[in-house]
């Protein structure tokens, strides 16, 4: 029983070290200057970008550029997930504003 008790908590161990190791699921610059450009064809964020303290957010509040990166580019040309991208950003903005 203490073998596998043992065996569960050096998995769990491995499991979350190797979470540390994979860049590829952290967000960086690239991605949310990528998104950015994508979401600046659309009127929704152009909105937010003509609105001083949003604008403020977009460009330099850590969470909210968080969000941006993590949208799914390859997704952001679809109006549903775009209607979701927007209600979350929104509700980040919002939670950010001083």
């Amino acid at each position: 029983m203490k073998v596998i008790f043992y065996l569960f908590v050096f998995a769990v161990v491995v499991f979350v070290n190797i979470g540390g190791f994979i860049p590829f699921l952290k967000v960086d610059e690239e991605d949310i200057e990528r998104n950015i450009k994508h979401l600046k064809r659309q009127q929704w964020f152009q909105n937010y970008l003509n609105d001083e303290k949003y604008r403020e957010l977009i460009i330099h509040n850590k969470d909210v550029r968080l969000v941006i990166g993590k949208f799914k580019n390859n997704k952001l040309g679809r109006v549903s997930y775009q209607e979701k991208c927007q209600e979350k950003l929104h509700k980040t903005l919002l939670n950010n504003i001083a």
